[in-house]
């Protein structure tokens, strides 16, 4: 018998290149192969998507890690039992008047939310930048599509936009937004980037173990086949993601993907990424109560997954945390 399962989708109603393990999970029915029903309710942002878990709309979601971070640190019972990513796969679109990183200071700058993702982005480019936050005009926007139609309308200067909604923009002569720093140079700027996590209650995973065990379990999977497969990476890409692109250019961001090991294919729970992620996070909000790794990580799903499936080669091969 299917056991079922609530998730909020921390990007909204749509699906990107970051989120598409989750996508994958659902359409190529690694959750199902699992047991595990699931039904989806959009949120507008990571910290949205926690907040609907904590007051109980949904049993457990997918967002950004510093939300997780942020609402832990504050008290909240929220547990990261899995990655769905290692890095963000994003890109910084700006106006056509911006010419070099420096110029940056005094940007108006367009984010999904204050302490989600793409804040969570710019806060450590910024960092790397040693460009003062204050200095930068947040604004807060919404989901992608909303901060896009912010940047053609020229209400923002800047904002971090996935890389397939980056191309499809700057390809697009309609407009005259370009890329300032691509994904490339964004991971040497940022080494330790941001990504999405799934999430849960203590409670939750108290009550329903079996069920987080296959969400894990389904999610490493779906990771795998992401990585091995154009095909199945292009079958979820075409069913879920709305920005259209030639199959080429699908592929060229699938190959990137896998050559900056984006894909999670261990799970991604390793002592190592995670003291970085948090003594990162902790850099950027110094006013917060610390953090260790085992206040936020339950690693027991992941651990218990990789001894059925293995661990593959990869930078999350090491012990989960």
């Amino acid at each position: 018998m299917s056991q079922s399962i609530r998730l909020a989708a921390g990007s909204g109603p749509t699906f990107g290149v970051d989120d598409l393990a989750c996508a994958a999970a659902t359409h190529l029915g690694c959750w199902e192969d699992e047991g595990l029903s699931v039904s989806w309710t959009p949120a507008l942002g990571g910290i949205a998507a926690m907040k609907k878990i904590l007051a109980g709309e949904v049993d457990a979601a997918y967002g950004g890690l510093g939300p997780v971070l942020h609402l832990r640190a504050g008290g909240e019972p929220l547990r990261i039992v899995a990655s769905m990513a290692r890095a963000l796969a994003q890109n910084l679109v700006v106006q056509p008047k911006f010419d070099k990183v420096n110029q940056l200071r005094g940007a108006s700058w367009a984010v999904d939310g204050m302490g989600a993702l793409s804040h969570h982005m710019a806060r450590c480019i910024l960092a790397a930048l040693s460009i003062d936050e204050a200095d930068i005009d947040w604004r807060v926007a919404g989901p992608p599509p909303e901060r896009i139609a912010q940047l053609l309308s020229g209400e923002v200067d800047v904002s971090l936009i996935r890389v397939e909604e980056a191309l499809s923009l700057t390809m697009d002569d309609s407009n005259d937004l370009k890329m300032l720093l691509g994904f490339a140079e964004l991971k040497k700027l940022v080494a330790v980037q941001p990504h999405g996590v799934l999430a849960t209650t203590a409670g939750y995973i108290d009550a329903e173990p079996e069920a987080v065990q296959k969400l894990a379990r389904g999610i490493i999977v779906a990771s795998r086949r992401l990585y091995d497969h154009f095909d199945d990476f292009l079958k979820t890409y075409e069913h879920y993601v709305s920005v259209k692109l030639p199959a080429a250019e699908i592929e060229a961001i699938w190959a990137q993907e896998r050559a900056s090991d984006g894909f999670a294919v261990n799970g991604e729970l390793t002592p190592a990424h995670w003291d970085r992620q948090i003594a990162s996070f902790q850099s950027l909000n110094p006013d917060l109560p610390a953090l260790a790794r085992g206040d936020v990580i339950d690693s027991r799903f992941v651990v218990n997954a990789l001894k059925d499936l293995g661990t593959r080669p990869g930078p999350d091969q090491g012990p989960a945390a």
